[in-house]
């Protein structure tokens, strides 16, 4: 043991002379023991807690002084029934664009129009701008003039690119039609939704296929309410208008909680409108 203990040093000694700065590992173990607590986190999860809400019927008391007077920003919290009665369900609803268009083209472009077109042939909406088209083109359902195009209507578009002499290479879409769309306007959010999705013709009676779209207008409500909500019911009769109307209004009532000021309908009777021109709009403010 004394000898291997002198020929270590030795070595270390001669190999420290070859350089000016020299550096030493020095190996071994030394026990230790952790005496510092564990941090733990309790998480607060309870799985049942969206069938508890809903079994507990939750709900909340007002008076007219609250509605009043509360901070709006606080109103959605209060005024609503449990987040969790957000169902999930597939959108048939279009959300800011109606449509995508994605332009590609394996040759140079000097210049390229995009025209979108209603059932009659008239355009609604023109694109055009010189050199190559973005990547894409987004199509917000709304006219030249600004306005949102009709629910319910066949839309169609021609797109057409030119070469730098001239030469036109044009494609035309395949026919094209929206039920509803949620859009944002002045500060309110608007649901407009053909009437024919939701009732029978010339009725006030829901048909088969109006419980999802019910059910997506209801969420949209709770997400977006702060202190009113107003069905607008357009039909070319004021009876169907203001019927259609009450009918939205109660499948909102059933399923939010809110207050019964907070929500009302308002008719719109329009003489000589074509019944697949009749529509639904909510103004959620």
């Amino acid at each position: 043991m004394n000898i291997f203990f002198v020929l270590f040093l030795f070595t270390q000694e001669a190999k420290k002379s070859e350089h000016e700065i020299g550096e030493e590992v020095i190996k071994g173990e030394l026990k230790y023991k952790i005496v510092d607590p564990k941090i733990y986190l309790q998480v607060s999860l309870n799985p049942f807690a969206p069938l508890d809400s809903v079994i507990s019927k939750e709900q909340y008391i007002f008076d007219e002084k609250l509605y009043s007077t509360i901070d709006a920003l606080n109103t959605p919290i209060l005024y609503l029934h449990s987040e969790y009665l957000r169902m999930p369900l597939v959108a048939r609803f279009m959300y800011g664009s109606i449509a995508l268009f994605i332009p590609r083209f394996e040759k140079t472009v000097s210049s390229w129009e995009l025209v979108i077109i209603d059932a009659k042939g008239e355009v609604v909406r023109r694109y055009a701008q010189r050199g190559m088209p973005p990547p894409v083109l987004s199509w917000d359902g709304r006219t030249d003039n600004g306005e949102m195009c009709n629910m319910g209507e066949i839309y169609n578009y021609v797109f057409t690119a030119f070469d730098a002499v001239g030469n036109p290479t044009r494609i035309t879409g395949r026919a094209y039609k929206f039920n509803g769309v949620v859009y944002e306007e002045k500060g309110s959010t608007i649901i407009a939704v053909s009437a024919n999705a939701l009732f029978n013709e010339n009725s006030a009676h829901l048909n088969s296929e109006s419980e999802p779209y019910i059910e997506e207008i209801a969420n949209i409500v709770k997400e977006k309410f702060k202190k009113e909500v107003v069905v607008y019911s357009y039909s070319q009769s004021e009876e169907l208008a203001r019927s259609r109307g009450e009918v939205i209004l109660n499948e909102i009532t059933k399923r939010t909680v809110l207050q019964n000021k907070a929500v009302s309908t308002a008719p719109r009777f329009i003489p000589g409108l074509l019944p697949k021109y009749s529509k639904i709009e909510i103004v959620v403010q």
